[in-house]
């Protein structure tokens, strides 16, 4: 897979899974489901949309940089602005939609659990938490093993990006918790 699309695939998905776990967890607190479902989707869609425009903008700037390094690399040698901004430009549209999809797809991954217990009749949120927790901790490890050769250093990796989930859903839940008892 070309290196870009990966590099958004990861950044949406990543995105996704941490806005998910650490609002989920978070707002759980308050102890209604409808609201940690309305949350975690509302988040996801703002996250996916944030994504996909912070990656379209990012993209561009660096295509415009990279267009005076190639007229000052050509020395204006079959320097063709035009054809090359229409293809930096359809690629950068496919990297910002590609960000959107996988922030969708990782506050998806989060949501489901709490769907399954919502539309299953459960009435407790913190089962529907926990596996929600698990499933995006096990997505996360993955991630974060993925680009990692030797098996140990995969390992480290997936451990690192599952303690990062951990951390950002642990101080989501202490602030959720203060947010519950202070309002």
């Amino acid at each position: 897979m070309e290196r870009a699309k990966l590099r958004y695939t990861i950044l949406g998905l990543s995105d996704g899974l941490f806005l998910g776990i650490g609002l989920s967890l978070g707002v759980s607190f308050f102890h209604t489901y409808s609201l940690t479902f309305a949350s975690i989707l509302l988040v996801g869609i703002t996250g996916a949309l944030s994504n996909m425009f912070a990656t379209y903008n990012a993209e561009s700037f660096t295509t415009g940089q990279q267009m005076l390094e190639y007229r000052e690399a050509l020395f204006l040698k079959e320097y063709r602005p035009k054809k090359i901004e229409k293809s930096r430009a359809e690629k950068n549209v496919g990297y910002a939609i590609r960000s959107f999809l996988f922030t969708i797809l990782g506050s998806l991954i989060v949501l489901a659990p709490y769907a399954a217990f919502y539309f299953g009749g459960q009435n407790d949120i913190f089962p529907a938490s926990m596996i929600s927790l698990a499933i995006s901790l096990l997505v996360l490890g993955f991630i974060g093993s993925h680009n990692e050769e030797e098996m140990h250093e995969k390992i480290i990796g997936g451990l690192k990006t599952i303690g990062i989930g951990i951390t950002i859903a642990a101080l989501s839940a202490l602030v959720g918790f203060v947010l519950s008892v202070a309002l």
